[in-house]
């Protein structure tokens, strides 16, 4: 461990293990950040961030590796290890023992669920009021020097966040999650809601978790490492955020382990979220028939994929944040918008408003306090400890299978995202960074869940309502079902008349979306797509079929 240069009297060499490593670092320039903010954030809330200053070198364990031509490979060799060491044992582990390895993983979530649901759930909210507070109270700081202008446009700023934050999760949930949620939970299981409120609260659920508390891991992380590198000129590392309790130790192997730790849960998330992608493009391509549909076995498929995703992830980094980044992240953040767009004007659009406005005024009642607290400790106790002999408790996996796990699935990405958001918002204010990462994207998580969730839900409802006018007028549920799934019904594009019945028994205001289709547990990925392919509008197009089916 480097020793601390503070308590010398002298320059001190602090020497890495690997021996081809020696940084000297001179007393008076050792970064004396904790003094530096006791004295600048003052009642004011003014930062009088360091002048730009040549590149300062710190006493970190680095390692250099000559590629010739004047290229050379720099990285941390204790680090490096350490995210390598653990990722590839679990890796190794599960590879040679798969069974063992799922029977041992489940049990620590399982025990995980049982004893730290409460953390999951209180550090949330508590981050969020932080951020509140720390937008009122030190809004005024800029990351970065005071005269210094943004180096992203807002457009650009929104659609990297939108990118490296929620992108693939808002198309592989937009429609389904709140599908999932008008069963099982408390909010559904109560007894005593009718259908009207169970979708509504399936939305608030769905929204609690993409709204403030998905966001409040990511602008904690990326405040506090702006503030390390812009503000007080320390390198925009997750080790620096901790330099006002270690001190100098950052730089030794306390630095290294938090920098280590921070790799783990980076690569935690990308699997994550690069899992939930690959099933939804593969889903995709199995509907567009480009992937035999009958095909059960699609890790071949599942791995190409993975394949072309990284490259196109690796040439948007080599060309950099300012040209590759930045242009995928406007043209996806442009495709979503415009397929948001679309549905909007293909659905219902004035019920789809209603909703917003009503899903709106709900989020802000309920998830402010009640929900964010919520744990279900009556929904979680087993037979046998005391639970619900009336038979409307949630299920006892829900609170883990869904919230503990976007708690968790938040945070693992925190470090990457939040170093990512720290990097794009450069010479912005605190105020500016929670409006632009905290209140822009949970506005717009509230549209898109309103409308494709809401499309999802009305779908589904019209779904049941076909199936019941087959039993009730026609003696068959599947009266109505479609040859393509025996979840989804075709709409008749007419009004229908039944012998001794005056009214219609279904007046169409919609014609042109059909089919619609209930929720298919087992296949969730493929709501999405349902939704896609109701709007056929038969009859209309190229083929007599708009929607191409």
């Amino acid at each position: 461990m480097a020793e601390d240069p503070q308590s010398q009297g002298v320059p001190a060499v602090v020497k890495d293990p690997a021996p081809e490593v020696a940084v000297l670092v001179e007393e008076e320039e050792a970064p004396k950040v904790d003094a530096e903010v006791g004295k600048t954030l003052d009642d004011n809330s003014v930062v009088k961030p360091c002048a730009p200053k040549e590149k300062r070198d710190f006493p970190m364990r680095e390692t250099v590796i000559s590629l010739g031509s004047g290229g050379e490979l720099r990285f941390n060799w204790f680090v490096s290890l350490f995210g390598l060491a653990f990722l590839w044992g679990i890796s190794i582990y599960c590879m040679v023992e798969p069974d063992k390895a799922k029977v041992t993983l489940d049990e620590w979530f399982a025990e995980t669920i049982q004893y730290f649901t409460w953390f999951y759930i209180v550090g949330n909210p508590i981050m969020t009021f932080f951020i509140f507070w720390l937008a009122y109270r030190y809004g005024n700081i800029k990351l970065g020097h005071k005269d210094a202008e943004p180096e992203f446009s807002d457009m650009s700023y929104f659609a990297m966040l939108f990118s490296a934050g929620v992108g693939v999760g808002l198309f592989f949930y937009g429609v389904s999650e709140p599908l999932w949620h008008q069963n099982s939970n408390y909010f559904s299981e109560a007894g005593y809601r009718s259908q009207d409120e169970i979708d509504q609260w399936a939305l608030e659920i769905t929204l609690y978790h993409w709204g403030f508390a998905g966001w409040s891991p990511y602008i904690m992380i990326a405040i506090c490492c702006g503030l390390a590198s812009y503000a007080f000129d320390l390198p925009l590392t997750v080790r620096s955020c901790f330099y006002p309790i270690f001190g100098e130790y950052i730089w030794g192997w306390i630095g290294d382990a938090i920098d280590g730790w921070s790799v783990v849960m980076t690569v935690a998330g990308v699997c994550t979220s690069l899992g939930l992608g690959v099933i939804q493009i593969t889903t995709g391509l199995q509907r567009l028939e480009w992937v035999d549909p009958t095909k059960t076995e699609l890790t071949g498929v599942y791995v190409a994929i993975i394949w072309i995703v990284t490259a196109f992830a690796t040439i948007s980094v080599v060309t950099g944040l300012k040209m590759g980044i930045k242009f995928l992240s406007v043209l996806g953040f442009s495709l979503g918008c415009l397929i948001l767009f679309l549905c909007f004007v293909m659905e219902k659009s004035y019920y789809l408003m209603n909703l917003l406005v009503q899903t709106t005024g709900f989020y802000m009642q309920w998830s402010i306090f009640q929900v964010p607290f919520w744990t279900d400790s009556f929904g979680s106790l087993n037979p046998g400890e005391g639970r619900s002999v009336d038979g409307n408790s949630s299920e006892t996996w829900w609170i883990g299978a869904w919230t503990v796990f976007y708690m968790a699935w938040w945070v693992a990405w925190a470090c990457f995202v939040g170093l990512f958001i720290a990097r794009i918002s450069k010479n912005r204010t605190i105020r500016s960074v929670v409006f632009g990462v905290f209140l822009a994207p949970t506005a717009y998580a509230i549209i898109w869940f309103s409308f494709m969730g809401g499309i999802g839900l009305r779908q589904a409802r019209q779904a049941l309502e076909l199936e019941k006018l087959g039993t009730d007028f026609f003696q068959d549920a599947a009266h109505y079902q479609s040859d393509s799934s025996e979840f989804c019904y075709d709409v008749p594009q007419e009004d229908v008349y039944v012998d001794g019945v005056e009214d219609p028994i279904f007046v169409n205001t919609l014609p042109g979306i059909t089919p619609v289709c209930k929720f298919d547990t087992t296949s969730s990925p493929a709501a999405w797509f349902n939704v896609m392919y109701s709007y056929s509008y038969p009859g209309t197009g190229p083929d007599g079929n708009f929607g191409g089916q």
